[in-house]
C-alpha cells in the first residue's frame, strides 16, 4: 500500500495514499463537528466529502491538515481567516461539490 507523510494537528504521520477524510477521522479519534481543513501551498481547502478518498480532491496533495470546530478559537493565522470561516457556515446546499478550495490568505499573488 502506497503512503505518504503528512502534518495532522500538528503531528507528521504517515498516511494511505487513498485515505478519506472519515478515516482520517475514525483514526485519530476527532469529534464528529470538526471539518478537515488541508493546507496545499497556496491553496486551503475544506473537505466536505469525507467518504471520497483524498487523493481524488485537492486537499490530496496537501502537506498540512486541521480539524477545526466551528466554536473553537483559530490555533493559528491561517484558521482565523474570513473565506474558512464562510465556508464553515454554509449549508450542505449552498456547497458545490466534495471540497471548498481557496487561495492561502497571507500569500500574495
Amino acid at each position: 500500500m502506497e503512503t505518504r507523510w503528512a502534518t495532522v494537528d500538528g503531528v507528521t504521520l504517515e498516511l494511505p495514499a487513498d485515505c478519506t477524510g472519515g478515516e482520517l477521522r475514525a483514526a485519530l479519534s476527532k469529534p464528529d463537528d470538526a471539518v478537515l481543513i488541508a493546507v496545499t501551498g497556496d491553496l486551503v481547502s475544506i473537505v466536505h466529502d469525507e467518504k471520497r478518498p483524498l487523493s481524488e480532491l485537492i486537499a490530496g496533495c496537501a502537506q498540512t491538515y486541521y480539524f477545526r470546530r466551528s466554536a473553537e478559537p483559530p490555533r493559528n493565522e491561517l484558521l482565523a481567516t474570513l473565506d474558512i470561516e464562510s465556508a464553515l457556515e454554509e449549508s450542505d446546499d449552498e456547497r458545490s461539490g466534495a471540497e471548498t478550495t481557496f487561495q492561502r490568505p497571507e500569500i500574495d499573488h
